[in-house]
């Protein structure tokens, strides 16, 4: 059997897309914004967890919407660009005016990325449980093996 990783190394799989049952692949989302000129948006928006080629995808952009070295980059700067590289692969059909006030309106684009990295962790059951039951256990699991070359065995 070939290891996940030796397998996205070879064919460039990006995983599964079954349904996780505690929180879907893709979550719509209302949201309400009121522009600086007092006009108030409204719409639905759908956010779908990215898999490996999206998520290369999204440090494509961002290093390409930098137009320089990522290091000459102000941290604030750099955190700006992933949000916009992050929302513009996880976001699905927008409203027509979202795209406008999400790229000049800061404090509206670090909302909207938060709801989606909220969409990640809940999908990805950062925050505990491994499962509806038991949501204070972790999840993952890594401890130091011992070999028979090893000393202290």
């Amino acid at each position: 059997m070939t290891s996940a990783l030796a397998g996205i190394r070879k064919k460039g799989d990006t995983g599964s897309d079954e349904e996780d049952e505690l929180c879907p692949r893709e979550k719509q989302f209302l949201i309400k914004y009121e522009d600086p000129t007092g006009k108030q948006h409204e719409g639905a928006i759908t956010s779908r967890i990215l898999n490996n080629d999206e998520k290369l995808d999204v440090a494509r952009i961002a290093a390409r919407l930098s137009g320089v070295a990522w290091a000459h980059l102000p941290p604030t700067q750099a955190a700006r660009l992933w949000a916009l590289a992050t929302i513009s692969v996880q976001l699905r059909k927008p409203p027509v005016w979202f795209d406008k006030w999400v790229t000049e309106d800061d404090v509206f684009l670090f909302s909207v990325l938060h709801a989606c990295e909220e969409h990640d962790s809940t999908f990805f059951r950062t925050g505990g449980g491994a499962s509806k039951t038991d949501t204070a256990a972790s999840r993952i699991s890594i401890d130091t093996l011992t070999t028979s070359a090893d000393p202290k065995v």
